[in-house]
């Protein structure tokens, strides 16, 4: 009777443990709830990859911009110049000093569990926007508030369309290069996939040389000077590049036209982001076409940090999808004017 006594006593205690850890929200899967949150002003840390495109810098000028100009938002703002352990050591110095929210476009999509974990515990929220994180220990929709970001699997097949078309009815095979974005990077991952998508449905147009360019113009010219050093050992002849962003395209075509040939005449170039440069240079006939990466996180990330703190009102879907544009050469002249970056 007392060993049975024992095991009843055992089991309760058991039980009241259990129950205690549930109403303490132990389980740690769900969001953290932001039980009075509200507040006159809100602080949010923003640890930006760095300056490394005309479109970085002018996402970097329009989200501070933002924050500066709103009477209930501060911002901290770190620069990690290209490297994410700066990006974990600035998450960190922010959930240390207690922030509201937290912005994170991440440079690589790996590599975010413990630090993401970290802010999780502190109660913090974060938008992931532009390049996305992933988990391994866990399902990333737990860990992040929401993503911001437009659909770059879309702006890969757009570019793949636009570039075929850019040929006519030019025979093939075309042979052509492929600049691909910093690797480990969910951009570089999904514009290379929309790309392939499209490309591998036809046999005229053949990706002959494929290299990252980091998403810098520095590199991308210098992997293309080697690209075209290659090909013409091979005697192979390069008719065009598809770039996964402008820099890197407009980088290449320096190095295109160094070698004697004409760029957007000899080899058509198309890219990725929609920057100013990538303008000025289809007017001037140079390039072929860009697919916009857009703006406006910083009024649009506002919106649901607002509506989240104030409210606890979580957006509708997880991933906030921004418009994509494509633009061609017949465009450029009407519509630089209106370019801001």
């Amino acid at each position: 009777m007392r060993k049975v006594r024992v095991t009843i006593g055992l089991v309760i205690v058991g039980l009241l443990l259990i129950t205690g850890m549930a109403m303490a929200g132990g389980g740690g899967e769900k969001k953290s709830e932001p039980a009075s949150r509200k507040k006159d002003k809100y602080v949010v840390g923003f640890t930006q990859i760095g300056s490394e495109s005309e479109w970085r810098i002018a996402n970097t000028e329009e989200i501070l911009a933002a924050y500066n100009a709103h009477p209930r938002f501060s911002i901290l703002f770190s620069d990690a110049q290209q490297k994410q352990e700066n990006q974990i050591a600035a998450l960190r110095n922010f959930i240390q000093q207690k922030v509201d929210a937290i912005l994170l476009p991440a440079i690589v999509a790996t590599g975010w569990d413990a630090v993401l974990i970290e802010a999780k515990e502190a109660g913090i929220p974060i938008i992931n926007y532009g390049r996305l994180a992933s988990m391994v220990t866990g399902n990333i929709e737990d860990y992040l508030l929401c993503i911001v970001s437009p659909d770059n699997v879309y702006a890969g097949e757009a570019l793949a369309q636009v570039f075929i078309d850019s040929f006519g009815n030019e025979p093939g095979p075309i042979y052509v290069v492929e600049l691909t974005g910093t690797v480990g990077a969910s951009s570089a991952v999904d514009r290379g996939t929309g790309i392939k998508n499209v490309l591998s449905k036809q046999n005229r147009i053949v990706v002959r040389y494929s290299q990252t360019g980091d998403y810098t113009r520095s590199t991308a010219k210098q992997v293309m000077e080697s690209i075209l050093k290659t090909a013409q050992a091979d005697g192979v002849k390069i008719r065009g590049l598809i770039s996964h962003s402008d820099d890197m395209a407009i980088g290449a075509s320096q190095a295109i036209a160094e070698a004697g040939l004409r760029p957007g005449v000899d080899v058509k170039i198309v890219g990725i982001d929609g920057v100013r440069g990538a303008f000025e240079a289809m007017v001037e006939g140079r390039y072929t076409a860009t697919v916009e990466n857009p703006l406006g996180y910083g009024d649009k990330t506002i919106e649901i940090l607002l509506d989240y703190l104030d409210n606890g009102k979580e957006p509708a879907e997880f991933w906030v999808k921004l418009k994509n544009a494509v633009f061609t050469e017949k465009d450029a002249a009407a519509v630089l004017p209106t370019r801001k970056y």
